[in-house]
């Protein structure tokens, strides 16, 4: 396939752009020691890498699951899997900003006079950042392995394939689930290092669901409208819309129990994370808003069945969901570092530049491979018109099938 079906020379061009007003506000936030540089590095690397990760729980998933109807639209996330490396490299890019983000890589932790030896090791920066690149290696390397396994098959259509895709994504989720449940302590939960909240990983961990899913839906109607995808229909964006309206859902339910429970508890060393971001000047309307973006909007878009299949009632529910887990992330880490609440030109130009590389990296990975998976013991099935189309198959094959 041309490349120029994926994209025109114009939006390459716009991309090209894109990336030139990241790399400006970069260097911009840099030469002017920018308080909200590194937040914002943070924020941006961190989102970006949590879609490919969607991503790449989302076909991991369909394989141990022995899921057919999503064969049809794999090649949309595994093209987004190829971001993995370049969003590893930008998360350990944060090693020049430590000193910023994280308090425990430089001060040394005491209770009663006395240094707190564990936890000035597990903060420490060597430990810190090892631990960050062991985590990154697991996720790119299964990813490679997985979508390795999928050219393969397209290349001899062995069943093997199939089988060892499986292993595989066994394997990566319970890695995964791991590994990003110390990450998300790490990364985020670490900026404040007086909090904790032993729900806090359930919670990124449904962000990330739900911005994956939303940003893979996004991406297969964009693929569609184009006439990239023709074998997907209503029914694939059914599916995809169910796993956004309930993800939403689910996301919402975390956060609830995660404000319940240290509300209740009422804890100096919890409540802290509440008050930072309900009572300073600006904050409060953002926290309240990340509600209305990550569940009441979709939930209420997303309502109907006939919303579900209809590609621009889908696509704008993920388009909210994604702004969503931009706020989310945006007032889960900015309130800890006293910054104001009005979004800057470096954030804008940090969000911009990083989605250009994002976008950039998934076209690339979609010239590489045959947007429908070949030889695929599922593609028929993924195929699937609907029940209607089934019944009217088995009719003409076999009536007793229908008793």
């Amino acid at each position: 396939m041309k490349e120029k079906t994926f994209i025109t020379g114009r939006e390459q061009t716009i991309l090209f752009v894109m990336l030139g007003i990241g790399v400006i506000g970069f260097a911009a936030g840099l030469y002017t020691n920018d308080a909200r540089l590194w937040p914002s590095f943070l924020v941006n690397a961190f989102f970006f890498l949590t879609l490919a990760l969607g991503a790449a729980v989302f076909v991991s998933i369909n394989h141990v699951a022995n899921v057919g109807w999503a064969t049809a639209i794999r090649r949309v996330p595994e093209a987004m899997m190829s971001y993995l490396p370049l969003g590893a490299l930008a998360m350990l890019v944060l090693f020049f900003g430590r000193y910023r983000l994280y308090e425990g890589t430089h001060v040394t932790f005491e209770y009663s006079g006395k240094p707190m030896a564990f936890k000035n090791a597990y903060l420490g920066t060597p430990f810190f950042f090892s631990r960050m690149a062991v985590f990154l290696s697991l996720w790119v390397g299964l990813g490679w392995l997985i979508k390795r396994e999928s050219r393969r098959q397209d290349l001899d259509g062995a069943i093997e394939h199939t089988a060892r895709s499986k292993r595989y994504a066994a394997i990566f989720l319970a890695v995964f689930a791991l590994t990003f449940t110390f990450a998300s302590f790490d990364w985020l939960m670490s900026i404040e290092p007086l909090f904790y909240s032993t729900i806090y990983a359930f919670y990124v961990i449904s962000g990330l669901l739900l911005s994956g899913f939303a940003s893979i839906s996004a991406l297969v109607i964009l693929l569609r409208r184009r006439g990239l995808l023709p074998g997907v229909n209503e029914n694939h964006l059914q599916n995809l819309g169910k796993l956004v309206f309930g993800f939403s859902t689910f996301w919402a339910y975390i956060w609830l129990c995660q404000y319940i429970l240290i509300y209740y508890a009422n804890l100096p060393e919890e409540t802290i994370y509440y008050l930072r971001r309900m009572q300073t000047p600006g904050w409060k309307w953002l926290f309240l808003l990340n509600i209305f973006l990550n569940w009441l909007l979709p939930f209420a878009l997303l309502l109907s069945r006939g919303a579900k299949r209809a590609e621009g009632w889908l696509l704008l529910a993920c388009g909210i969901v994604l702004v969503g887990h931009w706020v989310d992330l945006y007032v889960m880490i900015f309130p800890a570092f006293e910054l104001p609440a009005l979004v800057s030109f470096l954030d804008v130009a940090m969000v911009i530049g990083f989605a250009s590389l994002f976008l950039q990296v998934f076209v690339n990975g979609l010239r590489k491979d045959a947007l429908m998976p070949q030889n695929d013991p599922y593609l028929e099935e993924s195929l699937w018109q609907g029940p209607h189309d089934a019944r009217v198959k088995m009719r003409t094959t076999d009536p007793q099938t229908l008793l």
